[in-house]
């Protein structure tokens, strides 16, 4: 069961090259599920005085092209499939003339809110999000997303370079289930690269597991490797103590633009 909006691509979203942030687009994803939710009637409200929600586990983003500052693009969701605490959600972004711009698959833990706990899913979400208990057999589990610094085969790779910032979470991070928002992990990650990395490529992929929330107030630091020769990022949020989040974005060279290192 699809459901989809058009999105205007506003100045706000765009990078210095008018196109869509990696951060808005997945802000698309994010805000598109939530209102899929809210068309089904399990908005925000029956969340909130359930006291239960979706967190995300791990995105795994394909990007194909991004969409520039007043393009219009039509963003879409479903349900593939559900088991017991999980739900396995896939997104797509196409431009104006169906062309397909991004796709992306998702996993969700349903958690009860106070306890911070997972709760079995409810039956009649299986009817609502227009699945059913066999779907089961259907749901597939993104992988894990390897350490930091780790090359194609698992191990260090010397061609990796190192990078590390402080982060503190602040007022603006929090989102309605009271801890750091999805995509200011992501934010970060981008934050922690050089300027001319960032200026330099484009990204074609990302991938991210949330293993740990982070609360307000909370500081962490933002480990980060750049494969020069793959031309991929991998990043860690840590305290000395856990880890919270890693993300692997692949990135392709901006066509006219020389070497970033």
């Amino acid at each position: 069961m699809d459901f989809s909006r058009d999105y205007l691509v506003h100045y706000y979203e765009a990078d210095p090259d008018q196109r869509l942030t990696l951060p808005s687009l997945v802000r698309y994803f994010e805000d598109i599920a939530i209102l899929h939710s809210e068309d089904r009637g399990l908005g925000l409200g029956f969340y909130e005085q359930n006291h239960c929600g979706w967190m995300l586990i791990k995105w795994d983003i394909a990007v194909h092209a991004l969409p520039s500052f007043t393009e219009s693009v039509r963003v879409s969701t479903k349900v593939h499939a559900m088991k017991k605490f999980l739900a396995d959600r896939v997104f797509a972004l196409h431009a104006a003339d169906g062309t397909l711009l991004a796709e992306a698959r998702s996993n969700w833990l349903f958690v009860d809110t106070v306890r911070r706990r997972p709760q079995r899913i409810e039956e009649n979400q299986y009817s609502l999000f227009g699945v059913t208990p066999e779907s089961e057999a259907q749901f597939v589990t993104i992988d894990d997303v390897g350490e930091i610094g780790a090359g194609p085969d698992g191990s260090n790779d010397a061609r990796n370079t190192l990078y590390t910032a402080t982060i503190r979470a602040a007022s603006s991070d929090i989102d309605t289930n009271r801890h750091v928002n999805n995509v200011s992990y992501l934010e970060w990650a981008l934050d922690s690269l050089p300027s001319d990395i960032v200026g330099s490529y484009s990204p074609t992929s990302l991938r991210a597991q949330y293993r740990k929330e982070i609360a307000l107030g909370m500081e962490a630091r933002v480990h980060t490797s750049f494969d020069s020769v793959d031309a991929v990022s991998r990043h860690s949020v840590r305290s000395d103590a856990e880890e919270f989040c890693t993300l692997e974005i692949t990135w392709k060279r901006r066509q006219g633009v020389g070497d970033a290192r």
